[in-house]
């Protein structure tokens, strides 16, 4: 797995982005220092979206099944998954800041191998919301005066 911006886990988060959230999906993926709350001052519209990539090389068949290695775990092909995450951050529909963060997973394939796209793509999901989630907190001083003005 590799992600990107490499950005410092914060040693506490503390702080909390309040707003209007507008995200489609499961909550499980948002970053959890978004706080829908639509009457703040100034307002703001918080708006995270992702999107998901996935990517399938396959060893030809005839190779793999006529490979006796295959039986010893040679490797069959391998899956890719690419989540990309933004944050926009809003106000009277401007954007004022943005966060992003992209994610590649990639696991090799063999005969013997376990693991779905669904996982590698869960794996992905967590892995940006946690990254802007850092970038956030980090930006922190930065969001408070950027916000403190109207």
């Amino acid at each position: 797995m590799k992600i990107d911006p490499q950005v410092k886990r914060p040693d506490n988060i503390d702080f909390q982005l309040k707003g209007i959230v507008i995200y489609e999906g499961n909550k499980e993926f948002l970053p959890r220092v978004l706080i829908d709350e639509p009457v703040t001052k100034p307002k703001i519209d918080l708006k995270y979206s992702y999107d998901v990539l996935y990517g399938k090389q396959d060893v030809p068949e005839v190779l793999a099944l006529y490979n006796p290695l295959t039986i010893a775990g040679f490797p069959t092909g391998e899956n890719t998954v690419t989540v990309i995450g933004r944050l926009d951050i809003l106000r009277g529909g401007e954007v004022i800041r943005s966060y992003g963060s992209t994610c590649i997973l990639e696991k090799t394939r063999n005969l013997f191998s376990e693991g779905t796209f669904t996982e590698m793509r869960k794996k992905g999901l967590i892995a940006v919301r946690d990254n802007i989630e850092n970038q956030i907190c980090s930006d922190k001083n930065n969001l408070e005066k950027l916000l403190a003005t109207e």
